[in-house]
This record gives C-alpha cells, sequence and structure tokens, in this order.
C-alpha cells in the first residue's frame, strides 16, 4: 500500500505537469500553456551585442511586459539550460548569478520550483517535462491562468474488472480530474535557446 500511495501519486502528477505545459488539446489532453504561449519575438536580440540564454529570458519578459500583459512570475526551463544558465561565468571566471555556495539548490527536479532559484526575479522551474532548449517565462497569477480541480488525486483498487478475481489479479487505478483555463494566453512566451534573429 505504501508503495501504490507514493508512486502513483507521483506518476500522475508527473503527468499532470506534462499535460500543463504541452497538452495539445486533443481528445482527454489539456491545452497546456505552451501551445498557447505567445511565440518570442526573435527581433528583440541585437545582432551586434550577441546574447545568451539570460538574455533570452530577459528578452521575453520585455516581450510581455511591453505587450501590456500581467508581469511574469517564473521561467520553466529544462535542467540542463538551467545548468548552462547556472554556470555562466563572466570574463574574470566569477558566476554572473552568484557564488555556488550562496543559497539552497535543494529541490531541483520535477515540477518543484525554489524561490531562491530565480533569474531577473522569476522563480526558476527546471523540469524534465519541458523539451531540452526550450523556455517558458509566464504569470503564476490566476488572472493569467488558473486550475480547476474537479477531483483531487484518488486511488482506487479493484479485483473485480473481466475475470480479475478468479485469476487472483488486481487493478490499481490512480487519476485526478482537472481543467486549465487560461485567461491571458499574451502573458505567456515560449521559445528557444538556439534561436536568432
Amino acid at each position: 500500500m505504501t508503495f501504490l500511495r507514493t508512486m502513483m501519486p507521483y506518476y500522475v502528477n508527473l503527468e499532470e505537469e506534462l499535460q500543463l505545459l504541452s497538452g495539445d488539446n486533443v481528445g482527454e489532453d489539456l491545452h497546456g500553456l505552451i501551445p498557447q504561449a505567445s511565440a518570442f519575438t526573435t527581433g528583440l536580440l541585437i545582432p551586434i551585442k550577441g546574447w545568451n540564454k539570460i538574455d533570452l529570458v530577459g528578452r521575453a519578459i520585455q516581450q510581455i511586459t511591453a505587450a501590456k500583459e500581467l508581469p511574469p512570475t517564473f521561467v520553466v526551463m529544462h535542467p540542463t539550460d538551467w545548468w548552462d544558465i547556472r554556470l555562466t561565468k563572466d570574463g574574470f571566471g566569477r558566476y554572473i548569478l552568484g557564488d555556488p555556495q550562496q543559497g539552497s539548490l535543494a529541490g531541483v527536479g520535477f515540477g518543484i520550483a525554489n524561490p531562491t532559484q530565480n533569474i531577473f526575479g522569476l522563480t526558476v522551474v527546471p523540469t524534465t517535462n519541458i523539451t531540452q532548449g526550450t523556455f517558458l517565462v509566464g504569470s503564476g497569477s490566476p488572472i493569467a491562468a488558473e486550475i480547476r480541480d474537479r477531483m483531487e488525486m484518488q486511488i482506487d483498487i479493484s479485483t473485480e474488472h473481466s475475470t480479475f478475481f478468479t485469476q487472483n489479479l488486481v487493478a490499481v487505478r490512480a487519476e485526478k480530474r482537472l481543467a486549465l483555463i487560461t485567461r491571458r494566453p499574451g502573458s505567456f512566451v515560449t521559445g528557444t535557446f538556439t534561436t536568432s534573429p
């Protein structure tokens, strides 16, 4: 029972995060934030000045605020991209985002944002549920988007399915029911770190 109560919700929550980010709105899939987000405007990058991943996040913030949308509060990216940013150094070999001994990096991973991880004041949410090289900048305000839970996590165990009772088998189902309501899709911008003007 302990295994079922810990592992089943983990995988349901993993799928929920994937749907919230990238659901394609087909069948029972949610209409995820990335498919609804505005595309990053590459014209905000200035070729003669050059750019890096930090600049792309900053320009995405600029794109949202210039469009008079809700101020962004988070950036979602793959852990590999976050560590590329975190390990960026200046010309003297110093880490741009500060001393590695400062703050805690606990909580890096699936769907867990650590408030000490931030860039331009946005909470960084590293997750493998977003494609490496892709980012999503957006607002966590319920005015921008809201999750409506119809049914919290539920785990059901049954022997009554088909011939399970006579074959001594057990069916286990874990599920949640929810909807993602995106009211201000312009409050979200998505792009790639390999983009260029």
